[in-house]
């Protein structure tokens, strides 16, 4: 292969995604244009069309890229699958957040975020919450509501960290989603 025009290729790619994250900061997904993606990354559109197939392609790139770097923060060493949601895993994921909050900022901006957010937490819903509380018999419809407690505060406080700059340390967002959960003022 040859590796010059596999390192320019490369390149390429990685100036359009960045270039995207950019423009995401001005305006929605829905308004970016390839001409407009291609001007603010320095490529031409055959060089563009060479890699993806639109804007949205570049930005499920983005999510891939992005997701299986959080995935490799996962290690055998690291991850226990009977406690997903330890609060070290939880400090896992906000470290990713904090170290791409670019991406994270652009992405939950956008107006198509909500619909991958619902999939993302649907699929997390099946594959471990709900098993998992079922193992501690409790009921599916609890587990709904339970949920979908954990899941509109979490993402509220993702999105407030974000909004101000990750100031907080992975740890310092861990312990007040944990303490939040279990502070006795919200004992009914």
């Amino acid at each position: 292969m040859n590796t010059k025009n596999n390192r320019r290729a490369k390149d390429s790619r990685q100036r359009i995604g960045q270039a995207l994250l950019a423009l995401l900061k001005k305006q929605d997904i829905l308004d970016v244009t390839v001409s407009g993606l291609c001007a603010a990354a320095g490529v031409n559109r055959s060089t563009f069309y060479s890699h993806y197939d639109g804007v949205a392609d570049v930005m499920e790139a983005l999510m891939r890229e992005t997701a299986q770097d959080l995935f490799t923060r996962f290690s055998p060493e690291n991850y226990d699958p009977l406690h997903p949601f330890s609060f070290e895993h939880l400090v896992v994921v906000l470290g990713h957040i904090r170290d791409n909050q670019v991406f994270y900022r652009a992405y939950l901006a956008q107006s198509t975020a909500q619909r991958q957010i619902d999939w993302a937490f649907g699929q997390l819903l099946e594959q471990f919450v709900r098993p998992l509380l079922r193992g501690m018999q409790v009921e599916d419809r609890a587990t709904e509501y339970y949920f979908a407690f954990f899941r509109g505060g979490f993402t509220a406080a993702i999105v407030h960290w974000l909004q101000t700059g990750c100031r907080e340390t992975p740890e310092t967002v861990a312990a007040y989603i944990r303490n939040s959960l279990n502070h006795p003022q919200f004992a009914l």
